[in-house]
C-alpha cells in the first residue's frame, strides 16, 4: 500500500536496476533517484548529458511544470515525479506524445480498482471519470509533459498517489485525484517499475494501430463538448472523433471540422 510522508529511497535504483535488467527493449539503461529537486525535468537535462535512455526518479519535487506554464502542485512524499530522456530523433510528436499517455494509462489502470474509470485526456492527462447530477466529472490523477531539446526528448510524467482532500490546494481540489482516493494498493516504487515496464513495450513497438485501438478504448473527450484553437481560430463543439496520430474531428454550429493534431490545441476549462 502506498504510505504517506518520508519513505526510505536507498534502495529504489537498485529495486528499478532489476527491473531494466529484466525488461525486453527496455527504454532505461540508467536510473538517478534523487530525494529532492525543483523539477525532474530539469535534473534529467543536467544528468543525463549526451546519454540517452536516464530516468531520473524524485520523492519531492518542489516547482514541477505543465502544460503551457502551469505548476505541478507536488506534496513531499505524496506523488511520484519522474522525468526520461530518449533519443527523440526522427520521431513523431504526435506519436510520442500518444504512446507515453497509452503507457501511463496502462500503469495506472493496472493498479486501480476495476470500478475506476481510467481515461486519457487528450494531450496529456489521465483522468478518474464519475457521473452525477450535474453529468461527467473528471478528475486528473497524472499529467504528461514532453519537451524536445535538440535530438533529445525529455517525458516528464509525474502520478497522484497519496493525496487526501487536506492535500489539494482549494483551486484544484475539484479537478484533482489520488491513487488512494480511488482505492489503489500500490507502492511509489511499485508504481515507477510497472511504468518502466509500460513506457519500453509502447517505445519499443510504435504500433501505431495499437495506439489508435487503445485510444478508442480509453478516450475521455469523444462525445463531450470541447474547445479547441487552430490556424488562430477557435472551435467549439461536441468532439465526434480524435485519432492521436492525425486529427480531431468536432461538430460545431458552423459543420463538423477535422482539426490537425500537430497543430491543435485544447482550451481548457481552466485555461
Amino acid at each position: 500500500m502506498i504510505s504517506k510522508g518520508q519513505e526510505d529511497i536507498s534502495k529504489w535504483a537498485s529495486r528499478i536496476d532489476t527491473v531494466i535488467a529484466n525488461t525486453d527493449s527496455c527504454c532505461v539503461n540508467r536510473v538517478v533517484v534523487i530525494e529532492s529537486t525543483p523539477s525532474t525535468m530539469d535534473a534529467a537535462v543536467s544528468l543525463a548529458g549526451n546519454q540517452c535512455g536516464v530516468l531520473v526518479v524524485a520523492s519531492e519535487q518542489t516547482n514541477g511544470r505543465g502544460q503551457r506554464g502551469r505548476s505541478w502542485q507536488d506534496a513531499t512524499g505524496r506523488t511520484l515525479p519522474c522525468t526520461l530522456a530518449i533519443d527523440g530523433t526522427g520521431m513523431d510528436s504526435a506519436m510520442l506524445s500518444a504512446l507515453v499517455g497509452c503507457a501511463v494509462h496502462e500503469t495506472i489502470q493496472a493498479s486501480a480498482p476495476s470500478s475506476s474509470a481510467v481515461m486519457i485526456k487528450w494531450p496529456n492527462d489521465i483522468v478518474i471519470r464519475s457521473e452525477g447530477d450535474g453529468g461527467l466529472h473528471d478528475r486528473k490523477i497524472a499529467g504528461i509533459l514532453i519537451e524536445q531539446r535538440g535530438r533529445y526528448a525529455y517525458i516528464g510524467i509525474g502520478i497522484n498517489c497519496v493525496q487526501g482532500d487536506a492535500d489539494w490546494e482549494s483551486d484544484i481540489i475539484d479537478r484533482a485525484i489520488s491513487l488512494s482516493q480511488i482505492g489503489a494498493q500500490i507502492s511509489r516504487l511499485d508504481l515507477v517499475c510497472t511504468l518502466v515496464e509500460h513506457l519500453s513495450h509502447w517505445l519499443a513497438a510504435q504500433d501505431r494501430a495499437a495506439i489508435r485501438s487503445y485510444y478508442r478504448a480509453h478516450d475521455a473527450m469523444v462525445h463531450t463538448r470541447r474547445s479547441f484553437q487552430y490556424d488562430n481560430r477557435r472551435f467549439d463543439g461536441m468532439v465526434e472523433c480524435l485519432d492521436p496520430l492525425a486529427c480531431i474531428t468536432v461538430h460545431t454550429q458552423t459543420g463538423t471540422h477535422r482539426l490537425p493534431i500537430a497543430q491543435t490545441t485544447h482550451l481548457r476549462a481552466d485555461a
